[in-house]
């Protein structure tokens, strides 16, 4: 007799709740600042919502943002601090973390290298790189429809290192949607997909050098059945976990932002549930991002 698996179906049906929530309460928003910018020349208003889908808690596969596209290559770096970090649902430092990321891109490539700094000793790890996440993306668009791939490898200080492959597509529409899959192609010969759909809405300026906005993402995310097993023993393909973020980033020039962030990652699935210590976290922090 084949053995049935269960998964937590209240989280989804909550993420896709909140998504509808967005929809119904801020589409009269969004039609009146379309329309607005169509009445008068607003060429900052864009600049502040321009934010697309949702991605991974802390984590995100996306070309980051020129300031100077037409000179055809750029760079920029990010300071990042979080009370935690989680990634795809599993807490893996329980306490305060740095994560600086610096990435140079020509025309459609970017490289990117991201690390994590655990700012706390419950790990014995205190101001000590715990991973680092080297990434080649190459991104391009066909009419609304933006579409990248690339490889990521992960290099752990305490675990087998991995590397995944990814493409990803979304398009350019109220909410974003976009879709993101990965291949482990080193350890967990598994794949993980992530659909996630978002907004960001411009917020009255407090000042002129300034260009705040809200940002309100959801995601869900899949496992197949080899990744499920590699990662948290579970032997079957299902729903694994489930985020809602919001933020408020902010424009404080064309080469410099500030975005704090506040973000809810639950666990789906119940037997991945009793394999991971904590299933349910609440992620606070801010992001500083400069670009050239």
């Amino acid at each position: 007799m084949k053995k049935s698996y269960r998964f937590n179906i209240l989280p989804v049906i909550l993420v896709f709740a909140f998504l509808a929530l967005v929809v119904f309460l801020c589409a009269p928003a969004f039609a009146a600042e379309q329309q607005d910018a169509s009445a008068q020349d607003q060429t900052a208003q864009p600049s502040c919502a321009d934010s697309g889908g949702g991605e991974q808690t802390q984590k995100q596969v996306q070309a980051p943002v020129c300031a100077a596209p037409e000179k055809g290559i750029c760079a920029g770096a990010d300071a990042s601090f979080f009370s935690k970090y989680v990634s795809r649902g599993v807490d893996m430092t329980d306490g305060p973390v740095f994560e600086p990321d610096a990435w140079i891109s020509y025309k459609r490539f970017t490289a990117t290298v991201w690390a994590n700094v655990d700012l706390t000793d419950k790990n014995r790890k205190d101001g000590k790189f715990t991973e680092f996440d080297f990434t080649l993306d190459y991104s391009a668009s066909v009419g609304k429809l933006g579409l990248s791939g690339g490889a990521i490898y992960y290099d752990f200080v305490s675990a087998p290192n991995t590397a995944e492959v990814y493409g990803a597509a979304s398009y350019d529409m109220f909410l974003t949607p976009k879709l993101v899959v990965y291949y482990d192609c080193w350890q967990a010969d598994g794949f993980y997909g992530v659909f996630s759909m978002g907004h960001a809405f411009c917020l009255p300026r407090p000042a002129k050098w300034l260009k705040p906005s809200l940002a309100l993402f959801g995601q869900v995310s899949w496992g197949s059945k080899n990744y499920n097993s590699y990662n948290w023993g579970a032997n079957h393909s299902t729903f694994t976990d489930a985020v809602f973020t919001a933020g408020l980033p902010t424009q404080v020039s064309g080469h410099f932002s500030v975005t704090p962030t506040i973000s809810y990652s639950t666990v789906l699935d119940r037997t991945i549930r009793t394999k991971n210590h904590n299933n349910d976290n609440i992620i606070w922090g801010a992001v500083i991002s400069a670009s050239l």
